[in-house]
């Protein structure tokens, strides 16, 4: 077992070639032969193998992270870690009915990434709404209304924009998502991850024009609303 665990600290993903966002085949491998010990040590339990598959496991997840490393864009980084994650997940899953501390790490693991990811991937297309409500919310907190103000002149633009062009963006996410993760099933659990985050920082959006200092503003009459966002949203809902 320490063999295994040195072999996979020596490897240098940056002399491997044609590297991509997919699950690396070291990853897979190391799932399979995790689901194979755990079985055998599921009724004769092994502490010795299991401080051995704990070494083991954090040197997967060193390659992991290492593997990511070598991709420039932080979005892509992500994506790599979420398939892999994803795909070791996935077959302890199969293999393994019962609970075990390998696949809760993973799902901890794969949930704070999927959250980072639907940030990256909101940012493009919402990104102006998204700093502004997080600014404001801050002014707000302190009451710091005179800096609130000062936001004005920003919020008929993002109405504006909002309203044009939210179905399009939308579309260019779905059609990004699908094409970056290779567990469809995982990436239609993302995409409503990315729905649902976008209809909360809506729902600030509006909740912050309410505020004295937006409520004269003539373009909150031109406001799409949440109900209406949240049906066209529906359609989006997985079939499975």
């Amino acid at each position: 077992m320490q063999m295994h665990s040195s072999s996979v600290a020596l490897v240098d993903p940056h002399r491997l070639q044609n590297l991509d966002v997919r699950p690396h085949f070291i990853t897979r491998r190391y799932a399979e032969f995790l689901t194979s010990l755990l079985t055998i040590n599921e009724n004769f339990q092994n502490p010795k193998l299991n401080a051995n598959l704990s070494q083991l496991q954090i040197e997967i997840q060193n390659f992991i992270l290492k593997l990511a490393s070598e991709f420039s864009q932080r979005k892509d980084q992500l994506i790599c870690l979420i398939n892999n994650y994803d795909l070791m997940l996935t077959v302890i899953s199969e293999r393994i009915k019962e609970e075990n501390r390998e696949a809760q790490t993973l799902r901890d693991l794969l949930t704070n990434r999927t959250n980072d990811y639907v940030e990256e991937v909101l940012m493009p297309y919402f990104g102006n709404l998204i700093i502004f409500v997080k600014e404001c919310e801050i002014f707000i907190e302190k009451d710091n209304f005179n800096s609130l103000k000062s936001y004005e002149n920003h919020v008929n633009p993002l109405i504006k924009n909002f309203s044009n062009e939210w179905k399009k963006y939308l579309e260019l996410i779905n059609q990004e998502i699908m094409r970056s993760f290779t567990n469809f099933k995982n990436g239609q659990a993302i995409l409503q991850a990315t729905l649902t985050q976008l209809i909360q920082y809506y729902h600030r959006f509006n909740k912050i024009l309410s505020h004295n200092c937006f409520k004269h503003l003539s373009g909150r009459n031109e406001m799409l609303s949440i109900h209406h966002l949240m049906v066209e949203i529906k359609k989006h809902k997985p079939t499975f």
